[in-house]
């Protein structure tokens, strides 16, 4: 029984997580957009390891913060607006991104349009059952489209 039961779980456990990425990453970034309308200050949403740096893995955290310096890092004398707890399991994610190369979507404070930070999150579930990339337009918008290979 045991045989066939684990697989199913590792499957059923890597369909969840392939949803709830998505449905976690569409809300946060819309959290964002509304925190620099708020806020009328540039929100910054990137991957951090520490919940306090910005790195490069968009595999474990994510942080958005106001960045009242716009040095793209999260200072301690800047406001921690959100973390969210990732740590997938069942596949990896990145950002592919058009316009400048740096690791981090940046909403602006007057209009909560990204910043030159439009592109794809790209997910690819480790078993290639399933995959998907979230698009972010230049308007902020988001859709999430099915991919087959990645």
């Amino acid at each position: 029984m045991s045989v066939i039961a684990i697989p199913l779980y590792h499957q059923f456990m890597a369909s969840v997580e392939l949803k709830n990425t998505s449905r976690v990453l569409t809300i946060h970034i819309q959290k964002a957009k509304s925190d620099a309308i708020i806020h009328h200050k540039n929100i910054v949403l990137c991957p951090s390891s520490d919940l306090v740096i910005c790195n490069i893995d968009w595999n474990k955290h994510l942080i958005s913060f106001v960045d009242s310096n716009r040095n793209l890092q999260h200072d301690l004398n800047e406001e921690l607006l959100t973390s969210i707890d990732l740590n997938h399991t069942y596949g990896s994610m990145k950002l592919q991104r058009f316009g400048k190369k740096q690791n981090s979507i940046v909403f602006q404070g007057s209009s909560g349009l990204p910043i030159e930070s439009n592109g794809s999150f790209i997910y690819c579930s480790y078993d290639q059952l399933k995959n998907f990339k979230l698009v972010l337009s230049k308007m902020g918008h988001v859709r999430v489209e099915e991919l087959k290979n990645c």
